[in-house]
């Protein structure tokens, strides 16, 4: 990483000396909570400081550069707001289908139950995610704080380990029951 002009520094800070209040009012104007817009305020000034060799030397041109900076942390906050409130919806469809404890006790369920125990916790937690809490692989993904490339992959890997494991128990009962 480059050292730090002391030169942009200063700049930087007369930038947000001159614009903060002005941030503040175009965020705290788009969001809902003013908490919201302090967090905006602050992520935006984090950003700016990580991309100072970006800042242009025009104040008109840094105002427009910190308020494009601004911008893409509004944009960003609604997107993630939104799959927030998807993942919320989608945790409430579960609940009013399937309440807690209203847990299947039946001895398939328990040998599945188990069977996913045995798995790798990563494995597991997918499974359970998406099969018990009804929740899409891309929201799983959010949750866990993985790429949804790997949580469709983790997927496809315990649905093979639980289909060939379940079809060992099924093959074992078989052999097991009179004929």
């Amino acid at each position: 990483m480059p050292a730090r002009q002391p030169m942009s520094e200063t700049r930087l800070e007369t930038a947000f000396g001159a614009n903060a209040a002005d941030l503040l009012r175009y965020l705290a104007r788009r969001v809902p909570e003013a908490e919201d817009a302090a967090d905006l305020l602050s992520e935006t000034m984090e950003t700016a400081w990580r991309k100072i060799g970006s800042l242009p030397a025009e104040p008109e041109r840094a105002r427009m550069w910190l308020f494009a900076i601004a911008r893409n942390k509004l944009l960003h906050h609604g997107r993630a707001r939104r799959r927030r409130s998807n993942a919320v919806d989608a945790l409430r469809a579960a609940l009013a289908t399937h309440p807690p404890g209203d847990e299947h006790t039946t001895d398939v369920a328990i040998d599945v139950r188990r069977a996913v125990e045995r798995l790798t916790p990563e494995l597991a937690e997918i499974i359970r995610l998406i099969h018990w809490d009804g929740f899409t692989a891309a929201d799983a993904a959010e949750l866990l704080r993985i790429p949804a490339a790997t949580a469709r992959s983790r997927h496809a890997r315990a649905r093979e380990l639980l289909a060939g494991e379940l079809a060992d128990l099924t093959t074992a009962a078989n052999a097991d029951s009179p004929a």
